[in-house]
């Protein structure tokens, strides 16, 4: 056989990325471009085609590309793994090695890798430290890690073109440190700002996640011609934020041609400032090379010098593509309902909502039609593919946050990579045709100087008129009077409710966007300390009540609370009498109308209050003291540094309003719960007196019909002998359901996959802080006494309800929420970390198991 190919990176050309693949090719471009990269050469694809061929491996690697198959694809990872290279070839990879130093690193560079529109970060292997003697199994290894099962399902069904894998051979350095750079902001997709994460030692640890690194985040110069380019980069960077956790190992190269562990130096900083910006211009000239943004693993050697290890663009171009499909998705409508919907409960709301957000001639028109909510295993869904059409990108800026929220990591990832996007002009003007046409801002109270003023009148409106909404109809007909009063209510409610949550989104960003704007340097610790409710939160305001009854409980009182017993004579009975006058309405799951609520079940209480006693928990107040002088202090500053005195008055009015519709939004749902609980009561009622009527065997059985069926039968117009068997029928799906958890999204009717478990894990950051702690998954408040203090309580939502554990737990994770949700409020009020929008990570994580959580970059590391 002929020699083995071996190309240095100044042989490769820019057309030669069918013969070097992605990652060969950036390289080769940096390094005739004089940009500090280690000495390499390239084995191109056709030495894996050749040695497919004398293996009698390439027809079925062939098969592979036009029908993949994660089986055949196996077979084909252990023939490559199992073979051996010509002797010739062996040898001429050794002599190359030992010219390039005796220790090299071996990186695959696939034919579709490091391209403009998918990246395959991660998907195949690199190999560190490889001696001479290792070379041909490292080479083996790369070729066969084109077959890997995760690289398929990158693919999506695509396989892989035969051969099309070339191997970088790349010196071997030993750095002091390393990490990765992003040239522009990967979190919310600044162009405006570049993020470095750094680790001692090797980039092992940092690349697979398996160590926090030291996070610097910098601004940087807008884009502009090269030669300006250059000058901006040595004036114009400017370090905004850094984070710098304790490292505990550091990953370096063993003397056996291998990569071990060993402490990391501790106490120090991993980059001083100025190696910092000489790292940032680095990054800046490897961007100017390329032609776009860049995803940077860079080292810096023994003598502190900063080498770029391997670059791949982290932007791709034009606006992002209109799909076609129906997009659902049960962030933030399963937040309030994390169970199963009951047919009443849902067949009550469900109209009222689509009254309200539903815009029929458009979805039918240009968003695939369908209805505006729908269930899919009881569980409601909401039809969010407008926000596909709505959400824009300014040049450089980031994307509206409250629309990404609501589609898919992997399409949110999207939007944050391009540089501009423009909205679907079509979508807005049939959106505002339709408003127009009906009138719409008549449904809402649309001001947003004047909705809080709307909602206190709605407030002292409906306390004064609580005792006729909570009176015991003695017919059916009074109840169903009675309900549909407490039903227009609800529609005053969500009136009010749903432009209340779209003002403190709007003011919330806002004013982020404006601390980014005016205070760049403290703009995160601002937003943390002034970005919070000022007092009056009831949410918070009923833990403390709780944690004070949790200090008058006995161990016996609380087994006898378990079975539903306990004695109003005793000091706890007196206290808990009181608590459940005042907080009986609140539930785990408050927007379901048939969720148990404290009132009718105490018991629930039991698990809340055993997790804050025996002083795990520490008292509300504390808390709260500490944040309301961290808001004065927040407050002071922005009046001092800010000079401008327009600014400043902006700020404060910016603030002022952000807060206001923070208390507004926890405390309006609130009195919902006390609404709710009023109507649940009487549908209840109902409920017994069709028991007295023979047509249900247990009042709790009619929340199993639906709404027009319970005013078919008081009204005489639907007979009831159908009723029992609606009733087992429903019952029947609603146990099946509970037994399944449906995908977060849904396209049509085909669940949206995520991400297995890995060693980080990347969501939305709710809260700031880092702590590490044990995690506690919990399906179910009722198991909220296995909370210890410190533990990271993970669930897959938190409704006021879930509230009282923060005051135990030391972070929380969930599988759905926002940054304005209630379990994001709350743990910011109390100041724990917390990290949301991770999907199946209560399947994926495991009782016990150690993590880190970083509310601030919505980041969570798995220790081994």
């Amino acid at each position: 056989m002929s020699m083995l190919e071996l190309l240095s990176l100044s042989q490769i050309s820019v057309r030669d990325r069918s013969k070097v693949g992605g990652k060969a090719l950036q390289l080769a471009r940096l390094a005739q471009q004089r940009l500090p990269v280690p000495d390499a050469v390239v084995v191109p694809c056709s030495s894996m085609v050749r040695h497919l061929k004398r293996t009698g491996l390439l027809e079925e690697a062939r098969s592979l590309e036009a029908l993949p198959s994660t089986e055949g694809a196996r077979r084909l990872q252990l023939a490559l793994t199992s073979s051996s290279l010509p002797r010739r070839w062996s040898l001429a990879l050794r002599l190359r090695v030992r010219r390039l130093g005796g220790r090299v690193a071996v990186r695959s560079s696939a034919v579709d890798e490091d391209g403009q529109s998918r990246s395959f970060a991660g998907q195949h292997l690199t190999v560190l430290n490889v001696t001479a003697a290792g070379v041909e199994e490292a080479l083996l290894r790369s070729w066969a890690s084109l077959y890997a099962e995760e690289a398929l399902a990158y693919r999506r069904g695509r396989g892989p073109s035969a051969g099309g894998m070339a191997v970088v051979i790349q010196r071997m350095l030993d750095p002091v440190v390393s990490g990765v750079m992003f040239t522009v902001n990967p979190m919310n997709g600044s162009w405006r700002e570049m993020v470095v994460e750094a680790t001692w030692g090797l980039g092992e640890g940092l690349v697979s996640g398996q160590v926090a690194p030291h996070w610097y985040l910098v601004r940087r110069p807008r884009r502009a011609p090269r030669p300006v380019q250059r000058v901006l980069s040595r004036v114009r960077l400017q370090l905004i934020q850094e984070d710098l956790p304790e490292i505990p190992l550091q990953w370096v190269c063993g003397e056996c041609g291998d990569v071990i562990k060993e402490p990391a130096p501790k106490g120090r900083r991993t980059l001083e400032h100025r190696a910092l910006f000489r790292l940032c211009r680095l990054g800046l000239r490897v961007e100017g090379a390329l032609g776009s943004p860049q995803d940077v693993e860079w080292a810096l050697d023994g003598r502190g010098r900063p080498v770029v290890l391997q670059a791949r663009p982290i932007t791709t171009t034009g606006t992002p593509r209109v799909r076609k499909d129906v997009l659902w998705t049960r962030r933030f409508i399963g937040e309030r309902w994390p169970d199963p919907a009951t047919p009443l409960g849902w067949s009550i709301l469900e109209p009222l909502l689509n009254w309200f957000i539903a815009y029929p001639d458009t979805q039918s028109r240009f968003l695939g039609g369908g209805p505006a909510i729908r269930l899919e295993a009881s569980r409601p869904y909401m039809n969010v593919t407008v926000f596909r059409h709505l959400a824009f990108k300014l040049p450089g800026a980031p994307p509206p946050r409250f629309m990404l929220e609501l589609i898919p990591p992997e399409e949110e990832a999207d939007w944050r990579k391009r540089f501009a996007a423009v909205p679907d002009v079509a979508v807005y003007a049939s959106i505002l045709r339709e408003t127009f046409r009906e009138r719409r801002w008549r449904r809402f109270r649309w001001n947003p100087f004047t909705n809080h003023l709307r909602w206190n009148d709605f407030r002292a409106r409906l306390e004064a008129d609580l005792p006729e909404l909570t009176q015991t109809p003695k017919q059916m007909g009074e109840a169903l009077r009675l309900a549909e009063l407490q039903l227009l209510y609800v529609r005053d409610y969500i009136t009010i409710h749903i432009t209340s949550l779209l003002f403190a989104n709007l003011f919330y960003q806002v004013l982020e966007a404006a601390l980014a704007t005016w205070l760049p340097r403290r703009s995160r610790e601002l937003l943390e300390g002034l970005a919070v409710c000022p007092p009056g939160n009831l949410t918070l305001a009923t833990n403390e009540a709780l944690w004070e009854l949790a200090q008058v409980a006995t161990e016996e009182e609380l087994v006898n609370l378990k079975e539903g017993r306990f004695s109003e004579d005793s000091s706890f009975g007196r206290a808990l009498t009181v608590f459940l006058s005042q907080y009986g309405h609140r539930s785990a799951a408050s927007w379901e109308i048939f969720s148990p609520r404290w009132g009718g079940s105490p018991q629930m209480l039991v698990p809340l209050l055993r997790a804050q006693l025996a002083g795990s928990a520490e008292q509300p107040a504390l808390r709260l003291v500490r944040q309301q002088k961290a808001y004065a202090d927040c407050m002071a500053e922005v009046r001092e540094r800010i000079d401008n005195r327009a600014l400043r008055v902006a700020a404060e009015i910016l603030i002022h309003y952000t807060r206001r519709y923070l208390l507004l939004r926890e405390n309006q749902r609130f009195w919902f719960d006390r609404l709710l609980y009023a109507l649940q009561r009487t549908l209840y009622g109902m409920g017994e007196a069709f028991v007295e009527e023979g047509w249900l065997a247990d009042s709790s059985e009619i929340a199993f019909l639906t709404w027009e069926e319970i005013r078919g039968l008081v009204g005489g117009t639907l007979a009831p002998e159908p009723v029992a068997e609606w009733v087992e029928r429903r019952q029947g799906q609603r146990q099946k359901d509970l037994l399944s958890e449906p995908p977060i999204f849904l396209i049509g009717d085909r669940g949206v996959a995520h991400e297995k478990t890995q060693c980080r894990m990347q969501g939305l950051g709710i809260s700031p802080g880092r702590t590490r702690g044990k995690v506690r998954i919990l399906h179910s408040v009722k198991d909220g006494y296995r909370v210890e203090k410190g533990d990271v309580l993970v669930a897959r939502a938190a409704d006021p309800g879930w509230t009282p554990l923060f005051l135990t737990a030391g972070a929380v994770i969930l599988e759905m929420g926002g940054l304005l949700s209630h379990g994001a409020v709350v743990a910011r009020e109390y100041g724990i970390p917390g990290v949301v929008n991770l999907e199946g990570v209560t399947r994926q994580l495991i009782d016990g198991q150690e993590v880190t959580v970083d509310g601030t970059r919505g980041l969570v590391w798995v220790h081994p």
